[in-house]
């Protein structure tokens, strides 16, 4: 892989928070913004998927859409698509 991919990865994580800030917020929003900074994309899918999972947070059709699409991409297990099933829809 090269600086290409992963500064895509990053941008598209960091576009994820941007776009959930109004629902993820404070340490919460701080903790997942590092561990983007610091390169572990698949800890900060995770830990997003598992934020709205765990508060119920409803997402849209193109979110859940953005972050499958990232799990495909870096060929991550079934976690964030569990945790996505926890997530209702926005409206």
């Amino acid at each position: 892989m090269d600086a290409a991919y992963y500064e895509d990865l990053a941008g598209r994580l960091y576009g994820l928070l941007i776009g959930l800030g109004d629902r993820l917020k404070g340490k919460q929003a701080q903790l997942l913004h590092h561990f983007i900074e610091v390169g572990e994309y698949g800890l900060a899918l995770e830990e997003i998927a598992g934020a709205l999972a765990q508060h119920k947070i409803a997402i849209t059709d193109q979110e859940r859409s953005d972050m499958l699409g990232l799990t495909r991409q870096m060929k991550m297990g079934d976690i964030v698509p569990h945790a996505l099933g926890f997530c209702p829809q926005a409206t």
